[in-house]
């Protein structure tokens, strides 16, 4: 079974859901994990099925060397900061349409 092919674990779950009450701030793993209080492990797992086109047409981002908002709130000195993986929820769910192209809508 490969990654993708994976059900989402009940705290995968759970980690989606705080990145939705926290649409569109961008969260390195590390952070994210602390923020809630679980191991980055399977933050990491998550973060990189989150790169994938099915995760971003359901609303989430990730990127490598992104932004954190964590590190950005410390100031300057932690503000150039950035995470190994980042990610974020867009905040609106992509919603194919009869033509082939997607329009967006909130959640």
């Amino acid at each position: 079974m490969t990654m993708e092919a994976m059900p989402l674990s009940p705290e995968e779950m759970w980690a989606l859901q705080f990145l939705d009450r926290h649409s569109g701030d961008w969260y390195c793993t590390r952070c994210w994990a602390d923020a809630m209080r679980t191991a980055v492990r399977p933050l990491y797992r998550l973060s990189v099925l989150m790169g994938t086109d099915q995760a971003l047409l359901a609303g989430y981002e990730a990127k490598a060397d992104g932004p954190c908002k964590v590190h950005e709130a410390k100031g300057p000195r932690a503000g150039g900061v950035r995470g190994t993986r980042c990610v974020r929820s867009l905040g609106k769910v992509a919603v194919p349409r009869n033509d082939g192209a997607a329009e967006e809508v909130g959640r």
